[in-house]
């Protein structure tokens, strides 16, 4: 009865029956890196001047320190050189071409002497979109660029506009008319205000057949032709009802919730004979703590919840349940019997009469689902049976479009004589009886005559509107060159499309034609597609054989986090097109925070409420102590938790004539020991507070995740920690493995079983023999202080830990599962074991208990030097 799984192994049992209560954006937290990283870029220069401009707009762009240096590397490379090209022009656009189809750099310079130059210029004509067209054809004929510039006075556009035409056949067979006989385009549109329409509709019709004996008639009185819709299914109604549900009161209490949410009717009927109630006690408990503990137990695993009760005249206490039903009952038996608890039954000398609740007939299908969903949130079985009555289903008579007030008024006066009165729907529509027509925007003279010629024509009066737009009239102009050929090319093309054009000199001077020269080509793979390109385009290309020396850049500054780092490598790869990565070069604790969601001093207040303890002196004043006896001599003497007086510290308070024991005397104060004693305000809040302790202190360990694996290397572990330490010796690797899979901080799990297994000695690790085989069990999981070795050997049995690797891998799935990635409790800080926020479900009473526990696993961190850190600090608004 008095079993407890055991509290001495190191702080892993430290986790059972921890709630988290940590707020929800504690899952959006992200870690702060604080470890440091330099860059390195493998990009190399062909030149120290490159390398030092390089560097220098580097330092200038950035800030940051770095140098050239010599890579200790040659490369052999290549120089491509064209003959000669024609024109500037051409050079430009196949430099352009070159660096873009091969992905090499070139320059261009000229050759031989310079020459005047001109340009061919055509006299003026109408229409963008004719000098757009020819402009691009001269290019192309030519090879000379060429542009359009408007020249001389702007002129308007017109449409040439009718009178109304009536009816649409009509104005449709004259469009077409028109576009045929003047060659322009033309559109149409309605003239006039026009008539809008509307569809009548039916009131509900029921029945289909009905519905169309209606639309028949309506059809031949209205002369409107018209649809049936269907507006609602035919629909059974349902009768819901509940299952049993234990009490007169609760079923009525029940029914009044379902009444007032959902709006249905209802009433509750017994359901089934009186259900016999029992009482319970257990067997004892050693003191009032494992009372409560077990009733916890109890509330958790099956619902009830007990109460306690000290038994007379001795220091055991019983848990009591009153009350319970047959199934209730059940339960606790098979939690008591898993337990290996006793207790007993009698019955309570009353019964429970069950009732179920019965709704009025529902007829929409929502409004039952809604019933059945209502109780399957209280947890109450609910069914639905159909009541044997039906809806029927529903109709509607909607009308074709119309426009006309004597067929709308007949239409509505049939629905209300049938029983059925409608309305008159407006669509948004209208008809009309005349179109206007529109002839495309132009400006020629000659199209604007031929247009008003044709309507008037056809006994049709038109007008031509000016649109508010103008046109110009153009020239070309070819681009200014040496090439006299070229340049009477480009007459030829004005002649041929009947415009006069001449050869202007531009009073300045260029050159025939131009050389192409790469950049430093540094393969034979590269240096054969420039070749090919110069070959592609007709242009004789030669090349030359170099080596050089190659230099790069090292970049000397230091960036604290991977994001700042990564973002500096993403800056030289995106501004200069360097290769870069990242290189830690200091290992530094990985940092990230969980927002409490209250103030400190809230904090502090919920936790004074729950009676924190201390084994920390306290201070009375010296002057009411007698010190030769060792007694209070004041009536009432405060207590306070250090030497000075302040509201915050004052703890209790003694009276005249207790006794004392003084440790020191300081200033005034006398410095008493008290064992264990109720802690201050002043003392809560130096433990709660997490400002209070420095990072890299051995008490800053309260905050390490044991949910994160820490990146240990096995070897090392093996070396420092685990050599000469028994069974563990060299199981380096299979702690880490385990911590990987099951998301624990591997140092953790060594420790504890370091702590359990007394150094890799004991029976339990070593391997005992269980039903014929040799088991291990390395964190003590299931080794009941009753008889450890036999129960830590039953539980190593069952879970199949047949191996040292097995039982450690078995064991922190154990602890990842029951404890720190448990989904309630989630509690992976010795901080969060000790501090919750709403200051419940926390494992120890004493505010030093998390800093006094982080003195082992600091100083075997201490031991190594490859790992990381990672934290999760408390935050408070």
């Amino acid at each position: 009865m008095n079993k407890s799984i055991r509290t001495a192994v190191f702080f892993a049992a430290v986790l059972l029956f921890i709630h988290a209560a940590i707020p929800a954006n504690h899952a959006l937290a992200v870690y702060t890196d604080t470890s440091v990283y330099k860059i390195e870029t493998g990009k190399e220069f062909h030149s120290e001047s490159e390398a030092v401009k390089a560097v220098e707009k580097l330092k200038k762009d950035t800030g940051w320190k770095a140098e050239h240096q010599v890579s200790g590397k040659n490369r052999t490379t290549y120089e491509l050189t064209t003959g000669g090209i024609e024109g500037e022009s051409r050079t430009k656009s196949l430099h352009l071409q070159f660096e873009k189809e091969t992905g090499l750099k070139g320059t261009y310079s000229p050759l031989g002497q310079r020459e005047p130059l001109a340009k061919a210029v055509s006299q003026t004509f109408a229409g963008e979109a004719k000098a757009k067209e020819w402009a691009l054809q001269l290019a192309k004929e030519t090879g000379l660029k060429t542009s359009y510039t408007p020249a001389g006075k702007q002129e308007p556009y017109v449409n040439v506009v009718t009178e109304a035409v009536k009816g649409e056949g009509k104005t449709k067979s004259l469009l077409s008319r028109f576009e045929k006989g003047t060659g322009l385009k033309a559109a149409y549109r309605p003239y006039g205000t026009g008539q809008p329409t509307v569809k009548l509709l039916s009131g509900e019709i029921a029945g289909e057949s009905k519905a169309k004996t209606m639309l028949a008639q309506f059809e031949k009185q209205t002369a409107l032709k018209g649809s049936i819709e269907l507006l609602k299914k035919q629909q059974p109604k349902y009768n819901i009802t509940t299952g049993a549900i234990q009490g007169e009161a609760n079923a009525k209490n029940l029914m009044k919730q379902f009444e007032n949410k959902l709006k249905i009717k209802a009433s509750y009927e017994a359901a089934g004979k009186p259900e016999q109630l029992y009482n319970v006690k257990s067997g004892y408990f050693k003191d009032e703590k494992s009372a409560k503990n077990a009733v916890s137990q109890i509330k958790k695993n099956t619902g009830v919840s007990p109460g306690i009760e000290k038994v007379k005249r001795t220091r055991f206490w019983i848990v009591t349940m009153k009350n319970l039903n047959g199934k209730s009952l059940s339960q606790v038996n098979a939690f008591f019997k898993k337990k290996t608890w006793r207790y007993t039954a009698s019955k309570a000398g009353k019964k429970q009469t069950a009732f179920r609740i019965v709704t009025v007939p529902v007829s929409e299908q929502k409004k039952a689902n809604d019933a059945l969903n209502f109780f399957k949130n209280k947890k109450v079985q609910a069914s639905a049976q159909k009541a044997g009555s039906v809806i029927s289903s529903r109709y509607r008579i909607v009308s074709s479009e119309t426009s006309v007030q004597e067929k709308i008024s007949k239409g509505l006066d049939f629905f209300k004589k049938n029983g059925a009165a409608g309305t008159a729907a407006a669509t948004g529509k209208k008809v009309y009886s005349h179109f206007q027509l529109t002839s495309e925007a132009v400006f020629e003279q000659e199209n604007i005559t031929k247009a008003l010629s044709f309507f008037k024509a056809n006994g049709i009066h038109s007008d031509a509107v000016k649109t508010g737009q103008l046109y110009s009239r153009y020239k070309l102009s070819t681009e200014a060159a040496v090439n006299k050929t070229k340049l009477n090319q480009a007459l030829d093309f004005f002649r041929k499309r009947n415009i006069a054009g001449t050869i202007q000199q531009t009073g300045q001077y260029g050159y025939r034609q131009y050389r192409m020269t790469s950049g430093p080509i540094t393969s034979k793979s590269a240096l054969d597609r420039g070749l090919a390109f110069f070959k592609k385009n007709t242009v004789s290309a030669s090349y030359q054989t170099k080596t050089i020396s190659l230099f790069k850049i090292a970049i000397h500054e230091h960036f604290t986090g991977k994001d700042r780092a990564a973002a500096a490598a993403n800056q030289v790869q995106s501004n200069y097109g360097w290769p870069a990565n990242i290189v830690k070069i200091k290992n530094g604790p990985q940092m990230m925070t969980t927002d409490y969601g209250i103030t400190l001093n809230q904090m502090v207040d919920k936790q004074v409420k729950v009676s924190p303890q201390t084994d920390a002196a306290a201070y009375v004043s010296l002057s009411y102590i007698n010190t030769v006896n060792q007694t209070v001599t004041a009536d009432l003497l405060n207590v306070r938790s250090s030497p000075r007086v302040i509201s915050g510290n004052l703890i209790g308070q003694l009276q005249k004539g207790d006794k004392v024991s003084i440790i020191s005397q300081e200033n005034g104060w006398a410095k008493l020991r008290m064992n264990w004693r109720n802690a201050s305000r002043e003392e809560v809040k130096k433990y709660v507070n997490p400002k209070n302790f420095t990072q890299g202190s051995s008490a800053y360990f309260q905050f390490l995740k044991l949910s994160q694996t820490a990146g240990l290397n096995a070897a090392e572990i093996n070396g420092k920690i685990l050599y000469n330490k028994g069974i563990l010796t060299g199981k380096g690797q299979a702690f880490i493995d385990a911590a990987r899979r099951y998301s624990i901080n591997e140092l953790y799990l060594i420790s504890h079983s370091l702590l359990e297994t007394g150094n890799g000695t004991s029976l339990l690790a070593k391997g005992t023999s269980f039903n014929g085989k040799t088991v291990y069990n390395m964190y003590g999981v299931g080794a009941y202080d009753s008889n450890p070795l036999y129960y830590g050997a039953k539980y190593a049995y069952e879970q199949g830990w047949f191996t040292p690797e097995a039982a450690i891998m078995g064991g922190a799935k154990f602890i990842g599962e029951k404890y720190i990635h448990h989904q309630t409790y989630k509690q992976d800080t010795l901080y969060k074991m000790r501090w919750s926020p709403n200051a419940v479900h926390q494992y120890a009473t004493d505010v030093g208990w998390a800093y006094k526990q982080v003195g082992r696993m600091y100083s075997l961190y201490a031991l190594l030097d490859d790992y990381t850190l990672y934290y999760d600090i408390p935050v408070y608004r």
